[in-house]
C-alpha cells in the first residue's frame, strides 16, 4: 500500500482528497497546510508520495518541493494545481519537475501516478 502526504491550505480540499485516496486503497499518513508543514511531515513520515498544492499562503508549494528535494532528491512529489501561469510552468521546468496534475483532478489519473 502506497503512503502519501496531502498538502493543501484548503481544509475541505485536503480532507476530500484524503478520503478519496483512502477509498482507493492509498494510505494518507499525514496532511499538511503549507510547504513548511509538508517538509516537517515528510521528514517525520517519509512517505512514498507527496501530493503538493502550489498556491498556499506563507510557504508555497515551491518551498515544499525544493526543501523536500534537498532532504531526498528522489522524493516523488506530484504537484496538484489550478495555476497554469507561464511563471509557474517556468519555475517547475527550472526545478526539473514534471509530475503535475491540473485541478480539477482526474482521480483515476492521480491513483495511476501514485502507483507507478
Amino acid at each position: 500500500m502506497k503512503r502519501v502526504i496531502v498538502v493543501d491550505d484548503d481544509e475541505d480540499s485536503r480532507d476530500a482528497l484524503s478520503d478519496i485516496l483512502e477509498f482507493k486503497g492509498i494510505e494518507v499518513v499525514a496532511k499538511a497546510i503549507d510547504g513548511y508543514d509538508a517538509v516537517q511531515k515528510f521528514s517525520k513520515y517519509l512517505p512514498d508520495v507527496v501530493l503538493m498544492d502550489m498556491m498556499m499562503p506563507r510557504y508555497d508549494g515551491f518551498y515544499g518541493l525544493q526543501n523536500i528535494k534537498n532532504i531526498d532528491p528522489n522524493a516523488k512529489i506530484i504537484i496538484i494545481t489550478a495555476d497554469q501561469t507561464e511563471e509557474t510552468r517556468t519555475k517547475l521546468k527550472k526545478m526539473k519537475h514534471d509530475l503535475i496534475l491540473l485541478k480539477p483532478i482526474n482521480v483515476e489519473n492521480l491513483v495511476k501516478m501514485i502507483n507507478e
